[in-house]
């Protein structure tokens, strides 16, 4: 089964140049149009990850946790190792194919199997976008002392144009992205380390204390591991142009080493900053106010960080937009079958109500009214059908997903309700991606088959058998409930047993 796209050569304008907007979707990228070195991966990935988003993870690690300062930054350690293992795994497959990523996952689940990975992809996209324009436009409204929606349209116009024209100029922003953002976020370090507590020990008054020092490592760890294995659907979009022989080994570490050396740099000075500022509010702060809890009156460091914020979450936006974009075309179905789409917004819908009812059980703050949970679940629905039964050209597909992340982000003017949805949106982010990315790791050959039942038995199985260690304020399993000093595992579980089962059916495979 093929599932490239070939183009008329006629539209082969593309190369290396930033001028212009990209002309390629979905299809496989020819070798005439192959550019780049590994090595860009570095700087793509440094520049991507160089944003308020770990920071707020190593300040998540302390401050509801509990961790000590050590503590934290060992979790954090484990937790970013793996997940950049797992993203150098799954960009190598850029330049072997050519293709974006949520197009190469068709080769374990089959096409009609990869609709709901593409669709979750998607609103995970989506969910990104919403969240990361959130914060920029808080701190672009302290910054220019204007009304949250105007601070929003200047945040949303700035990454949709990025996005629009595509992966060269994605590459060039990144680029010029990782060099403000060290400065940046070198002069937050100076105010957090001069005021941090390094011996700061483990605190059992925390929101979140109950696992006690070890648990908090594994939360760190977790968190860590959430936040980053959350790029592995889209890690070959950024590698597909690079020529087809360049060196796997070289792509692999150069994505590891730009990718965790942002990631675990960040997050361990947002969990200095933590100890560096006391009481609980911190905890529940967006990026913008924790800017202000750590530069207070000081008007030139805090407007220094507030600019850092806003351009680290541009970082995150133009990638999470680009690729929830390629991850709606992927969704579409090309045979328009009215049931098919039906039944998978149906799902989605349900999927996403059942979640929303199951957090106002077991977190109070998450309480909603039936007529929000049926909103939610219509919106979610509502996307899903619309790409699997339509389709758009790529840069249409960015405007709209875009515009649909930023009509989401104009319930961004609550922070705190904000900073407590962004936690969660990890944890469950992570539920579908985690397992979803071991079984891309394990899988070897392509499925001629619609649905690849191997890979969606293994997804499914890896999904459930993390959720009884999933120990998060939105839900608790019963392992978890039982033993909190081992902290939050699922997301290692799932990993472990997709991987394991995957791997076993290629093996399986092999021996017929």
């Amino acid at each position: 089964m093929s599932y490239e796209v070939r183009i008329s050569p006629a539209t082969r304008v593309y190369g290396s140049n930033v001028a212009v907007v990209e002309p390629h979707g979905l299809e496989a990228i020819t070798e005439d149009e192959r550019h780049g070195l590994p090595r860009d991966l570095f700087g793509l990935w440094f520049g991507a990850n160089s944003e308020t988003a770990n920071f707020a993870v190593g300040i998540l690690a302390v401050s509801l946790y509990g961790t000590s300062l050590v503590g934290a930054c060992i979790g954090l350690l484990a937790g970013s190792v793996l997940g950049y293992i797992a993203i150098s795994l799954v960009s190598v497959a850029g330049p072997r194919f050519g293709l974006p990523q949520m197009v190469i996952s068709r080769r374990a689940f089959g096409r009609d199997g990869n609709v709901l990975p593409a669709i979750f992809a998607f609103l995970a996209g989506v969910g990104w976008f919403s969240i990361d324009c959130i914060f920029g436009a808080q701190a672009l409204g302290a910054l220019l002392h204007v009304a949250y929606p105007v601070a929003l349209t200047i945040t949303l116009a700035g990454s949709i144009v990025i996005a629009v024209y595509g992966y060269n100029a994605i590459h060039a922003f990144e680029r010029f992205a990782a060099i403000a953002m060290l400065a940046g976020f070198a002069t937050i370090a100076v105010a957090v380390l001069g005021r941090a507590h390094l011996n700061a020990p483990f605190d059992p008054h925390a929101p979140f204390a109950a696992g006690g020092e070890i648990g908090g490592i594994a939360f760190s760890a977790s968190l860590a591991f959430a936040y980053s294995i959350g790029w592995t659907p889209c890690a070959s979009d950024y590698a597909r142009y690079l020529p087809a022989n360049v060196s796997r080994r070289a792509v692999g570490l150069w994505a590891f080493g730009g990718g965790f050396l942002a990631s675990l740099s960040l997050e361990m000075l947002g969990a200095a900053a933590a100890t560096a500022v006391r009481g609980p509010g911190i905890a529940s702060a967006t990026p913008a106010e924790t800017v202000g809890l750590l530069f207070g009156t000081n008007a030139l460091l805090a407007n220094i960080g507030l600019l850092t914020v806003l351009i680290g979450t541009m970082n995150g936006n133009v990638m999470n937009l680009y690729s929830g974009a390629l991850s709606a075309l992927v969704a579409y179905d090309p045979q328009r079958r009215l049931p098919f789409a039906l039944a998978t917004g149906a799902a989605v819908a349900a999927l996403a109500a059942a979640f929303l009812v199951l957090a106002g059980v077991n977190d109070p703050t998450a309480h909603y009214p039936v007529i929000t949970i049926a909103l939610v679940a219509l919106a979610a629905g509502a996307l899903t059908f619309a790409a699997v039964r339509w389709t758009l050209v790529r840069w249409q597909a960015a405007l709209t997903v875009g515009l649909v992340g930023g009509a989401l982000a104009v319930i961004g003017a609550d922070p705190d309700a904000t900073a407590h949805v962004y936690g969660n949106f990890l944890g469950l982010l992570s539920t579908w991606a985690a397992p979803w990315a071991a079984i891309l790791i394990a899988s070897r050959d392509a499925t001629a088959e619609r649905y690849g039942r191997a890979a969606l038995i293994a997804w499914g199985a890896g999904i459930a058998a993390g959720l009884p260690f999933w120990q998060q304020s939105w839900f608790t399993g019963p392992v978890a409930a039982a033993h909190p000093q081992l902290g939050d595992l699922s997301y290692f579980v799932s990993f472990a047993v997709a991987y394991a089962i995957e791997a076993g059916a290629v093996a399986l495979r092999s021996r017929k």
